[in-house]
């Protein structure tokens, strides 16, 4: 991996990447995503509901929501500002690695911590200080590719990268099997960061000198937050799609395990099972859905030198994939909805990611940026348990929610072609 300079006297550190990053850079960086995805999608979908449900069995949905809302909360704060703040290193061991030897270390804490909550305060508590470690970690992990993958690679790496994301919760939910009790599953978890510190301590990070490092204070935060539409259109537009499907992706599936326990009743359809026996074969189908398109489709990318058109189709399939579950809730249309959302998922994810660092503002600011952009997958997660409630309380219930789904999905896909920078 080298990097040229976008002027004479340019550093390294704010360099354009021009050469390939090789097989075992590769490697590393996808087990580093490994340490990322596994605990951060595992506990959210598999212990956090359980929890709640044995603290609080007949407000679970209510206080799920709360819950879910203040793991996102940290990210609109956190996430902006860790990536700032990692522009702006200017560590003698690099931008980026501090934050990720940092952030795994607290995430590590954070979820030990995690496992000893009895209370839906101590764990929506622990949910926030959890979400605020991957911000941090993301500040440095984030911004990696567009620093060191030039722009013909990023589909490839980057459908490497996203496997782990594909596979995180199938893979943490098998882990979680393998011991029992909230402490042991969750400390489980926690030596997964430890992938992250690998790939920090390996990689090459150069440091940015003191004489480049951009001024920070509060004004010029807050100011980060501002993305011109008339001088930035693309980035805009890449960020208002992402989070457009979010939405979409999200009230799709941030109730499924409610969903197979109420109006599925898988417990009354397989005898002896439980709930979170459906939920892992279901997360499991999708997951091998996903895989099977999310590196072909991020390669893809790479040799057509188009993006839009591979970000639109695999927004409009995910959108195809909630109709089945308004039409029929039943197991086997839930088993068909999980094949058709992964096989749309796994060729939104890596590309669109890809096309998102192609029209980032300015290499002085790619980890803020990227961070902004990462943050409008998560963001929606604060809307999502709001919106679920109302249309699940008072509307449509199950069958308007997915319908909901589809709707912003579609619409998500539909703004790419907004994008003109990108083919």
């Amino acid at each position: 991996m080298s990097l040229a300079p976008e002027r004479p006297g340019q550093p390294a550190a704010l360099a354009e990447p021009v050469h390939k990053v090789g097989r075992g850079w590769i490697a590393l960086y996808v087990l580093a995503n490994i340490g990322l995805y596994v605990p951060l999608q595992a506990p959210t979908t598999f212990l956090m509901p359980e929890q709640i449900a044995e603290i609080d069995p007949e407000g679970k949905i209510g206080s799920y929501a709360w819950v879910s809302m203040m793991g996102a909360i940290s990210g609109i704060v956190l996430a902006p500002l860790a990536g700032a703040l990692s522009d702006r290193t200017t560590s003698r061991f690099g931008r980026r690695r501090p934050w990720l030897v940092i952030g795994s270390l607290a995430c590590m804490a954070a979820l030990v911590c995690l496992g000893f909550q009895t209370t839906v305060v101590g764990v929506a508590i622990g949910s926030l200080v959890l979400s605020a470690t991957f911000m941090l970690i993301g500040g440095g992990l984030a911004p990696i590719v567009p620093d060191q993958v030039p722009v013909a690679q990023r589909g490839v790496v980057l459908g490497w990268a996203m496997a782990p994301q594909a596979i995180g919760m199938i893979a943490g939910g098998l882990l979680l099997g393998l011991v029992t009790g909230f402490p042991a599953q969750y400390a489980l978890m926690a030596t997964l960061p430890l992938l992250i510190l690998l790939f920090a301590i390996t990689m090459k990070d150069p440091p940015l000198p003191l004489r480049d490092r951009e001024p920070f204070s509060l004004r010029t935060f807050l100011n980060g937050y501002r993305i011109s539409p008339r001088r930035h259109p693309d980035f805009v537009w890449a960020l208002g799609s992402r989070f457009t499907m979010g939405l979409g992706y999200g009230t799709g599936t941030l109730y499924l395990p409610y969903f197979l326990d109420d109006v599925v009743h898988y417990e009354e359809i397989f005898p002896g099972q439980s709930t979170e026996d459906g939920l892992l074969i279901v997360i499991g189908v999708n997951c091998l859905a996903t895989i099977a398109t999310v590196v072909f489709s991020g390669w893809l990318s790479d040799r057509l030198g188009r993006r839009r058109m591979l970000v639109f189709l695999g927004g409009v399939t995910m959108a195809v994939a909630a109709i089945p579950l308004a039409l029929s809730p039943t197991w086997t249309m839930t088993l068909a909805a999980a094949v058709i959302l992964g096989l749309g998922y796994g060729v939104y994810l890596a590309v669109d990611t890809a096309l998102v660092t192609e029209v980032l503002p300015a290499s002085a600011d790619r980890g803020k940026d990227m961070a902004l952009a990462n943050l409008m997958t998560s963001l929606p997660y604060v809307l999502v348990p709001a919106i679920a409630s109302v249309v699940l309380g008072s509307l449509g219930g199950y069958r308007l929610l997915f319908l909901c789904s589809a709707g912003l999905s579609v619409l998500g896909a539909a703004m790419v072609w907004k994008v003109k920078s990108v083919r």
